[in-house]
């Protein structure tokens, strides 16, 4: 095998980790927190949404989480016995403010235990539902009928609906708003700012600039990825065709428009968190959306950046001489939920 082709696998191996959900700490399954309901709408088919539980009949805003990539149930069971979740948020914490919202991706259950290769990789089986069916779109319009649906047979306080989406969820989350006018305040957290195609040829620019590679590799990586590109947008509902692990369909959603494109439509509050040191995608593609909301003149943009984090908001460390990654996402999210409470004024 060729360098070349070996540094373009290395490649997007490291960006795996933007197909892949996030690791939660260990928990216990949310069965004692959820409510389950099953919706069905004719171009999604049936999904099921989860709903916090309350036992007080008062009107409380409306929180909707959107998870990271992957197939992973929401909550899945590791080898250790323990719960881990693609959702980072804190839920129980929120719960007593707000009705907090989860959805799960097509075909994928609320809960189930990973499967586990020979070589000891966690991974959840694909399904034929999930194949078909997962795609920005079906995010989107799943996330905008769980909105309609929750606030039809929930006391939700109106006033505030707040949409906050995580790593690929980030990129949705500003679709739902245009979708969806009952959305009041949308959280961006470390998602692209562009087609999320482009990180992988900014990536080979960079490498080269970094002498990781030459220009000459760099230039074959980009041309390969050109060519890679062209055969997705020729097809770009196919299911039975994939690129790096995920159908074109999907691929083909997700960056037949940008986000900064549905972000720039929208004129309620925005807030878009970035890692500094994010290692799944470049800062240097989210860093343009603050610049394309000044020259618009556009004002209801908030960008925050976290110098020292990485994709899941880890702040390396030094500590006795020891490297060591110091959890930030529970900050992250209470600087959201200020953010949200204060209503941005201060934009």
């Amino acid at each position: 095998m060729s360098r070349f082709f070996l540094l373009l696998l290395h490649r997007l191996l490291c960006l795996l980790l933007l197909l892949t959900p996030l690791t939660g700490r260990g928990q216990q399954a949310k069965n004692d927190l959820f409510e389950h309901c099953t919706l069905h709408r004719a171009r999604l088919k049936s999904f099921t949404i989860h709903v916090t539980k309350s036992a007080s009949k008062a009107r409380r805003p409306l929180l909707v989480y959107l998870d990271g990539s992957g197939n992973f149930p929401l909550y899945y069971k590791t080898k250790s016995g323990r719960y881990n979740s693609s959702v980072p948020l804190d839920v129980r914490r929120y719960a007593k403010d707000y009705y907090v919202v989860v959805i799960s991706k097509p075909g994928i259950p609320f809960q189930d235990s990973l499967r586990y290769s020979s070589s000891g990789r966690g991974y959840y089986p694909e399904n034929d539902t999930f194949t078909h069916l997962y795609s920005l779109d079906w995010q989107a319009e799943a996330a905008s009928a769980t909105i309609d649906y929750v606030v039809k047979n929930f006391p939700i306080d109106t006033r505030k609906v707040i949409v906050i989406g995580y790593s690929e969820g980030s990129q949705v989350a500003p679709r739902v708003a245009v979708l969806n006018k009952k959305v009041t305040h949308v959280v961006c957290l470390v998602g692209n700012t562009l087609n999320h195609l482009y990180d992988f040829l900014l990536t080979a620019r960079l490498q080269v600039e970094r002498k990781q590679i030459s220009p000459v590799e760099g230039q074959r990586i980009v041309d390969s990825l050109y060519a890679e590109y062209a055969k997705l947008y020729q097809s770009p509902k196919a299911v039975d065709q994939t690129w790096y692990g995920s159908t074109y369909l999907k691929w083909s959603s997700f960056s037949r428009t940008t986000p900064l494109e549905n972000m720039l439509k929208l004129s309620i509050p925005i807030l878009y968190i970035a890692g500094g040191r994010d290692n799944n995608q470049t800062i240097m593609s989210m860093d343009y959306a603050k610049l394309e909301f000044l020259r618009q003149g556009k004002t209801n943009l908030l960008y925050r950046v976290y110098p020292d984090c990485n994709h899941y908001f880890q702040e390396e460390r030094v500590v006795n001489g020891v490297p060591t990654n110091i959890d930030r996402i529970d900050e992250v999210h209470q600087f959201a939920i200020d953010w949200a409470n204060s209503a941005a004024k201060t934009i």
